[in-house]
C-alpha cells in the first residue's frame, strides 16, 4: 500500500505543475477524480473480493442492454 500512495503522490505533483496555469475548475475537476481513484484503489488493496468499476458498469446498464437486444 505505500507503494501505491507514492505512486499516487508522484503523479499527482506531476500532474499539478503541469495545471498550475490552469482555470480553477481544471484543478478542482483533476482533484476530485483522483480523489475518487484513491479510495477506490485503497478500498480494493484492503478488501480485494469488492466489485471493481466494470462490475458496477455492468449492474447499473445491464437492464438497459437486455431492452435493447430485444
Amino acid at each position: 500500500m505505500p507503494l501505491l500512495m507514492l505512486g499516487c503522490l508522484l503523479v499527482t505533483i506531476y500532474q499539478w505543475l503541469r495545471l498550475r496555469s490552469a482555470p480553477r475548475n481544471e484543478r478542482i475537476a483533476y482533484l476530485s477524480i483522483l480523489a475518487l481513484c484513491w479510495i477506490l484503489a485503497i478500498s480494493l488493496v484492503i478488501n480485494p473480493k469488492l466489485p471493481g468499476p466494470s462490475q458496477m458498469v455492468d449492474v447499473v446498464f445491464g437492464p438497459l442492454g437486455k431492452l435493447i437486444d430485444k
